[in-house]
């Protein structure tokens, strides 16, 4: 019985019932998380502390600038904006491209794999494999799902990525294989038992899509600089707006010489700089055929000095 259903007869399951499964169980797919829309990912880089600060900046000249129906354009905030939209649209557009890029590599590298159908072997994709259905493996293919071995001839698996361990591992009739492993060695057939999320594979993919992203070394200390400056200047602004106020200025005068000090302590070319840094680390590692997803990868990957394959 597999999963409360009959075993297959010796042709393989049936179209009908190979299709009335897969809407039961799904396609053979690992869960993966909705990709952020572009709003989202402009959104999400407008947090670092420094945009906010000129954000604010922003805000606080626009309001003077209207309040007091001053004539022509506030070009100050049109500077300010057109900044802080270098910045979040350059990363915002590098990891959309990205993401592009690595969805494209996937769809030409879609895998497939021989199934015994209405008792003819058919090539079929692996997102379509369902339990109750017999595979056929040889030297060189990934395990589509986790399955039971009906025969074996020299089969060995590379078990690898999912326990460690790094000599593959003698597979015999009985013997149960985990999607995601690899057949280095021999042939193999066998009865799918679990797709998709139910797979060990989908269950290991489920825990560390759980697991929170820490930031890379360099987020971090952008972020603490960020925090820093902004405080700072914050600091030293209302000081000088409290000061001028009460030395008899007017309040908008106080508030724009605010405004001036605050975007003159931020290093509003900074972010711009870093951004545009990493893009062309990107572009670089592109030319080695390496896609990176995240601007700030790039960074962590340069720091290291080995990679064990």
């Amino acid at each position: 019985m597999l999963g409360g259903m009959p075993n297959p007869a010796p042709s393989g399951l049936s179209e009908r019932e190979a299709q009335a499964r897969l809407k039961q169980h799904g396609l053979n797919e690992l869960p993966t998380a909705a990709k952020p829309s572009l709003a989202r990912r402009l959104l999400k880089s407008l947090k670092s502390p420094l945009v906010l600060l000129l954000l604010g900046a922003l805000g606080l000249d626009l309001g003077v600038w209207l309040a007091e129906g001053r004539p022509g354009v506030p070009v100050d905030a049109m500077v300010i904006g057109a900044i802080v939209l270098l910045n979040s649209g350059l990363e915002t557009l590098h990891g959309w491209r990205a993401e592009r890029a690595l969805d494209a590599l996937e769809d030409l590298a879609a895998p497939h794999s021989e199934v015994l159908r209405d008792g003819r072997w058919v090539v079929k994709p692996n997102a379509e494999i369902v339990p109750g259905d017999r595979i056929l493996l040889t030297a060189g293919a990934r395990v589509p799902a986790d399955a039971t071995v009906e025969t074996a001839r020299g089969a060995r698996l590379d078990v690898s990525n999912l326990t460690g361990e790094s000599v593959p591992v003698d597979i015999t009739e009985g013997d149960t294989t985990e999607a995601g492993t690899t057949l280095v060695a021999g042939r193999l057939e066998a009865t799918v038992t679990a797709t998709g999320a139910d797979s060990a594979l989908g269950r290991l993919a489920h825990l560390i899509g759980g697991i929170d992203r820490s930031p890379t070394p360099l987020q971090k200390r952008l972020s603490q600089f960020g925090r820093t400056v902004a405080v700072l200047a914050l600091i030293v602004a209302g000081l000088l707006t409290v000061g001028g106020i009460a030395a008899g200025e007017r309040i908008a005068d106080a508030l724009l010489l605010a405004v001036a000090l605050a975007v003159a302590a931020v290093p509003e070319g900074l972010p711009a700089v870093v951004t545009g840094a990493l893009a062309l680390g990107t572009q670089r590692m592109a030319k080695r055929n390496a896609v990176v997803r995240r601007l700030a990868a790039v960074e962590t990957l340069g720091s290291v000095d080995v990679i064990a394959a």
